[in-house]
């Protein structure tokens, strides 16, 4: 009979927070403004993440978990332990805690259109850019976006090893669409600019359970965990986003805050009823952009 330790469950709070962050990039880190035809804009930084469902599924499962190495039980033979460590497990994998590195690079298209990759951490992103307002002629510039991104990666450290455990594979795809409003400093932002929005988006995650050999004893009874492969699940996100970008011609210093709500929905898991999670996230951004 495969168990997980008990120990290893109790390190789960502790190992996460201190470790980056693996979260799906939706911080915008745009003012509403595109490229001329031909010309680049570039940005590096990093962007951190303080989901406030993640970080309250990793508390209460060190407080649980404490308990159960305290009393000498192990996770399979604590159904409360469990099910608190598999939600910091699932709401680890929808948004982690922590900070990543991200680097983009966008070409203008011309009409105000902009395409461009975005790196974020474990994730790939591909934007749609569209200036629809100018400064030139009412003082605001505004522009939409459209940008997709995936990831599928392993969790790191305790929830890493839960996760081979449990044999839970899982993959995330977003669509992001902010709307952005800016006022530039200087003649076309010469000095940089400082900006406001709204963001919506939309999230669909494939995931599955293949827990072989593992087995639970609650109430005297011994029962395996059940497989359950092939299981999917989606929901929306809103929010807010504040931008300030300050330098001189063609170098700018960039710092953000995108905040964003979203009602994870439930999560089908083994052994135990699933899991339903909601809460906000933080994702405060810095970085240097560039055009040329």
């Amino acid at each position: 009979m495969k168990t997980p330790d008990s120990r290893l469950l109790a390190l789960l709070p502790l190992a996460c927070l201190l470790l980056n962050g693996c979260a799906a990039p939706r911080a915008v880190l745009w003012d509403g403004t595109s490229m001329t035809a031909g010309h680049v804009e570039g940005h590096v930084g990093m962007v951190g993440c303080g989901p406030t469902a993640t970080v309250s599924a990793l508390g209460t499962a060190g407080l649980d978990a404490a308990k159960g190495v305290a009393n000498g039980k192990d996770s399979l033979n604590d159904s409360v332990l469990y099910r608190h460590a598999v939600r910091a497990m699932v709401a680890g994998g929808l948004d982690m805690p922590g900070a990543s590195y991200v680097a983009s690079l966008h070409v203008g298209l011309g009409e105000g259109f902009e395409i461009g990759y975005r790196r974020e951490g474990a994730a790939n992103a591909y934007a749609l850019r569209w200036q629809f307002l100018s400064a030139e002629k009412n003082g605001w510039n505004a522009g939409t976006a459209v940008q997709y991104s995936s990831q599928n990666y392993d969790l790191p450290s305790a929830l890493g090893e839960l996760q081979g455990f449990l044999g839970y594979k899982f993959e995330r795809q977003d669509v992001s669409v902010p709307v952005v409003f800016s006022r530039p400093f200087g003649a076309n932002g010469k000095f940089g600019s400082i900006g406001f929005g709204l963001v919506g988006g939309w999230t669909k995650v494939e995931y599955g359970f293949d827990p072989s050999g593992l087995y639970r004893q609650w109430g005297g009874k011994v029962e395996a965990l059940e497989k359950l492969p092939d299981q999917s699940s989606s929901f929306f996100s809103y929010g807010t986003m504040f931008l300030v970008r300050g330098g001189y011609k063609y170098v700018w210093l960039k710092l953000g805050l995108t905040t964003l709500y979203q009602d994870y929905g439930s999560f089908q898991v083994p052994g135990t009823d699933p899991i339903s999670l909601s809460g906000f996230s933080i994702l405060p951004s810095v970085g240097v952009e560039f055009r040329i």
